[in-house]
Formats: structure tokens, C-alpha cells, sequence
């Protein structure tokens, strides 16, 4: 980050009284690399205690996948916990 000495007036207004502001940046990973560090998340974490903690590992899983399974993974986790899974496939 480079420091800027001149105040800046804002482009839409004209006022000088300003501030920047510092954004995040992205970290750019491979869906294996987001699948790689969800499954260490997994291996070092404890039972879940709580549907719905659990029901947050299914969510995360799902998002890490370059398709957002989310939604369907929850459904999937929701009929499980109910026992309407179909258990053929």
C-alpha cells in the first residue's frame, strides 16, 4: 500500500473532507484447495454436538464446490435427519 500525500476530493461531490478506505482482497483458491481445507477443518474438529452445527459443515462443504451445492446438500441433510432420505443412491 502506498501512502498518497494529496487529498483527494471526491469525485462525486467536490468535498475534500475524505477519507480512504482499505478493502479486502481475494484470495483466489482452486475448488480442490477450498475442499482440501474444509476436509483438514473437518478431520481436527469434534462431533458436533448440535444439528445445527453440523448443518453449517454441510452448508460450508457446499459452497466450497465451484457449483453452490449448498442448498442441495442441506436438503439432502435436512431428509436425512428426518429419515425421508432415499438411502438407493
Amino acid at each position: 500500500m502506498v501512502a498518497d500525500a494529496n487529498d483527494s476530493a471526491c469525485p462525486n461531490c467536490k468535498s475534500l473532507n475524505t477519507t480512504k478506505l482499505v478493502s479486502k482482497f481475494a484470495r483466489f483458491r482452486t475448488e480442490d484447495d477450498r475442499i482440501d481445507a474444509m476436509a483438514d477443518r473437518l478431520e481436527s474438529m469434534n462431533e458436533p454436538e448440535l444439528g445445527s452445527d453440523l448443518r453449517n459443515v454441510v452448508r460450508e462443504l457446499g459452497k466450497a464446490s465451484d457449483d453452490d451445492v449448498s442448498s442441495e446438500l442441506e436438503e439432502m441433510f435436512e431428509a436425512d435427519m428426518e429419515g425421508t432420505g432415499d438411502d438407493s443412491e
